[in-house]
């Protein structure tokens, strides 16, 4: 064979092997999301384009989903779903509701433009996001720029007295992901986890009573966890393609 032909070949070959390289790093760029497995917890870090806030009685199941769990407390076990049964303000589809009142509720997380926020609790926060067409809620604020917000359970609220598997929305090196206790521990010991891992902001999420969860794994397969029935579930948190 002339030498011309070879040296044809040759480059031939290596611009596919280049080729199957580029195609599996796209690959492992675009993985549905990367968990982090600790000594106490799991964290999940969805490769996401969006945060959405979704209202209503039945689990979300859309292929864009890459996480789905609980959000804002829930008031009452109602048969039918309505936006003043999601505990205190918060923004889905653009739009801001009041929902009802709870003492326990001290922060809040907005998503608009691209970027999350963690805060003290107040409506103008929650009025920006829909403002914005983002989302947001009011839940428990555990860790605001490093500092521990709410730690201890002692004289509070009876969810706050047991043991659980929690969960919270958190933010690190500017990622925001889903942090969850490996087992069921107090809530002093998951803020003690959350401190420890390095956690900038960190907020409870839980509809109360009830917690469920999945993600799609890189197979493209759905993982439930904390698989506890949810007939009176009222919103979801969404990460999405």
């Amino acid at each position: 064979m002339p030498l011309f032909h070879k040296l044809r070949i040759f480059l031939w070959i290596f611009s596919c092997s280049i080729a199957w390289d580029l195609s599996d790093a796209y690959a492992q760029e675009v993985q549905n999301l990367r968990i982090d497995e600790r000594d106490s917890i799991l964290v999940y870090y969805p490769n996401f384009q969006e945060l959405d806030l979704a209202c209503g009685k039945f689990v979300p199941s859309s292929k864009k989903i890459l996480y789905c769990c609980a959000g804002a407390f829930t008031a009452k076990t109602l048969k039918y779903f309505s936006h003043s049964n999601i505990r205190c303000g918060h923004v889905c589809n653009g739009r801001y509701y009041e929902g009802s009142p709870e003492p326990i509720c001290n922060g809040t997380f907005t998503f608009y433009n691209g970027k999350g926020h963690f805060a003290k609790v107040n409506v103008q926060d929650l009025k920006t996001a829909a403002a914005n067409h983002g989302m947001g809620f009011c839940q428990v604020l555990i860790i605001l720029n490093g500092q521990i917000i709410y730690a201890d359970e002692a004289n509070q609220s009876f969810w706050m007295k047991r043991n659980y598997v929690f969960r919270a929305l958190c933010e690190k090196d500017g990622q925001l992901c889903i942090a969850e206790s490996k087992e069921v521990v107090s809530y002093s010991s998951f803020v003690r986890f959350l401190k420890e891992y390095g956690f900038t902001n960190a907020i409870y999420l839980d509809m109360g009573g009830w917690s469920h969860a999945w993600y799609r794994n890189n197979d493209g397969k759905i993982v439930n966890t904390n698989a506890i029935p949810t007939r009176f579930a009222t919103n979801w948190l969404l990460f999405k393609k």
